[in-house]
C-alpha cells in the first residue's frame, strides 16, 4: 500500500493537530509529513517537534507581499 503523506498548516495550540498525530500518523501508511505555520511561537510546532516531525515557519514580515509568503 502506498502511503498517504500530509502537510498542516498551524497557527495556534494544535490540538486538532494533536488528535491527527495520535489517531492517524504513522498508522495504516499515513504520515504528517510537515507542519507551516506563521507564527513561531504557536504551541502547535511544539507538539510536532515532539513528535519528531518537520517544521516550518514562514512569518508575514519576512514577505513584501501575502502571495510571496503564500
Amino acid at each position: 500500500m502506498a502511503s498517504f503523506k500530509l502537510c498542516v498548516l498551524a497557527s495556534g495550540t494544535g490540538t486538532n493537530l494533536q488528535a491527527i498525530i495520535d489517531q492517524l500518523h504513522g498508522k495504516e501508511a499515513i504520515e504528517v509529513a510537515g507542519v507551516a505555520s506563521d507564527r513561531p511561537d504557536a504551541m502547535a510546532l511544539q507538539r510536532v517537534r515532539d513528535a519528531g516531525i518537520e517544521t516550518e515557519v514562514f512569518q508575514r514580515e519576512d514577505y513584501a507581499e501575502r502571495d510571496q509568503r503564500d
